[in-house]
């Protein structure tokens, strides 16, 4: 599909100016259009429903809400149709990855060779890597004149160090690509976008999914989502970090189905599992039964020891950041997180305050911080454009190798 008169197009042979970011949740489409300043942003909600729900924003308006019926497949409409109606075509469409692959450490163009490389990947993550790569297949057709640039979620690990990657299993295991990537990459790295000079610090990110991340002088030291999101501490359905007898015994007790068990663990443990289906912290908070109550212990409990594991690997700890939906807007997580973090602060229990003021007393700032993953996919995109750039001009075939 063209756009119509008025529409912002890019000059031939310029520097693509609109880009449009793409971000595949579980049951959520996330879009954000710049050039590089923030034109407009999508958010497909509810797409696991019958009926999803379209929220449009632009930089000044007001939010414009409509139903989208199709699920999945009118998701993509639905944002091309935001765009048209507020006269945007983009030039580079990029998409977020969230698939650790030694084919993709950075933000990459979207070639066949590349995308053929993770097609046979997706076995390692049938759960997300699919659906990932249906959209861009879709966003392919629907603007078939932009370039298609993939941004890893993982890229922001990259600097872990080895004893930080390797996991204790033998060569021929490694060598089949069973590492620890990580994850919530792009969240992080909007932290450290936001806040220059963060210093020695955790970051907790805890919305549907979670994880805890130490970053040193800007850069990822240890995180505890391993070869897939389903890793480290417990996330509002995913379980988090199990013994391995836990797993093969749930495989026995489901008839050896792979299928079955990959779906209890990503889709009906963690705190849905412990809480008897509910997710919404705020419910759980309010409940005050025994399921509740058990399901939030196990949830804070967890986050907390993952923090203070994060805080071995710093050279210091000067800061504590929390970010995600519940990270942010749960003042009483965020409480019960720091009162299980004082006895690593001596003298921090008889101070005066509330447990995160006590935190802050004794040096360690406390913040809360709403990311933009998709303005980080923006700039790294622009980045590896810009390299792409340079690196035609110097040579025109080096673009395609």
């Amino acid at each position: 599909m063209r756009p119509d008169a008025g529409t912002t197009v890019p000059a031939e042979g310029s520097h693509p100016c609109v880009v449009l970011c793409l971000n595949v949740g579980s049951s959520s489409l996330k879009a954000a259009v710049r050039d590089p300043h923030l034109r407009l942003h999508v958010d497909v909600a509810g797409l696991d429903g019958t009926t999803a729900r379209v929220t449009t924003t632009g930089p000044h308006g007001p939010a414009e809400e409509e139903p989208l019926p199709g699920g999945w497949t009118g998701a993509l409409d639905g944002v091309a149709q935001a765009l048209e109606q507020h006269g945007l075509w983009p030039a580079v469409v990029a998409h977020r990855i969230v698939h650790g692959s030694a084919a993709l450490r950075g933000a990459r163009h979207a070639d066949e060779r590349l995308l053929d490389q993770l097609r046979r990947e997706s076995a390692r993550d049938p759960l997300h890597l699919p659906r990932q790569l249906s959209v861009v297949e879709a966003a392919r057709i629907r603007w078939s004149d932009a370039d298609q640039v993939l941004v890893p979620d993982s890229g922001f690990h990259g600097t872990l160090p080895g004893e930080a990657v390797t996991l204790p299993v033998p060569p021929e295991a490694r060598a089949a690509g069973l590492r620890r990537w990580g994850f919530h990459g792009l969240a992080v790295q909007s932290v450290v976008d936001l806040l220059p000079g963060l210093g020695a610090a955790v970051v907790v990110h805890l919305g549907s999914g979670c994880s805890v991340t130490a970053v040193q002088h800007g850069l990822s030291r240890h995180t505890t989502m391993s070869l897939s999101p389903a890793g480290g501490v417990p996330s509002l359905t995913r379980s988090g970090d199990l013994d391995p007898e836990v797993v093969l015994q749930l495989v026995d007790l489901h008839g050896g189905s792979l299928a079955a068990v990959r779906d209890l663990l990503n889709r009906r443990s963690g705190v849905a599992g412990l809480s008897g289906g509910t997710t919404d912290v705020r419910e759980l908070l309010a409940d005050g039964g025994a399921a509740a109550d058990l399901a939030l212990r196990v949830f804070v409990r967890d986050v907390a020891m993952a923090v203070a594991g994060a805080v071995t690997t710093l050279e210091g700890w000067d800061a504590v950041v929390f970010t995600g939906g519940i990270g942010v807007h749960s003042e009483e997580i965020r409480e019960r997180v720091c009162a299980a973090l004082l006895p690593l602060r001596g003298g921090a229990r008889g101070l005066w305050g509330s447990p995160s003021q006590r935190l802050v007393a004794t040096g360690v700032r406390v913040l809360t911080v709403p990311v933009d993953e998709e303005a980080v996919m923006d700039r790294l995109t622009r980045q590896a454009l810009s390299r792409h750039a340079r690196a035609g001009a110097a040579d025109p075939a080096a673009v395609q190798r």
